[in-house]
């Protein structure tokens, strides 16, 4: 996790390296992916802040972002190439849901029929 480590004492060191490999883990699976896709989403980091006059609306969502950076970074920090696949992998994902809904839509269907 680079220079950002120097700075801590083997104690905050390990804490850092525990979180780096849970990271890594969870979000290896499948299933990690897209609750941190998920997240992301709810944090606005696909959407415009600005909401025109409404000046309160503009700073929640840049708060939302905010908290969405902070995540990316994170991600950045244990490995600088997982963000940009999972915005690869999700287009996968959601293919993948786009099928099975079809395919339950289908099913029910010919059980209707």
């Amino acid at each position: 996790m680079g220079g950002l480590d120097e700075h801590l004492n083997p104690a905050e060191r390990h804490e850092r390296e525990a979180l780096a490999a849970a990271f890594r883990e969870v979000f290896s699976l499948p299933s990690g992916k897209r609750v941190l896709f998920w997240m992301l989403e709810q944090c606005a980091i696909y959407r415009e802040a600005f909401a025109g006059e409404a000046v309160s609306a503009t700073h929640y969502t840049l708060g939302l972002q905010g908290a969405g950076r902070k995540l990316i970074a994170m991600l950045d920090e244990v490995d600088q190439r997982f963000y940009p696949s999972l915005l690869l992998e999700i287009a996968t994902i959601k293919a993948i849901d786009r099928e099975v809904a079809t395919n339950m839509r289908s099913e029910d269907d010919d059980v209707d029929a």
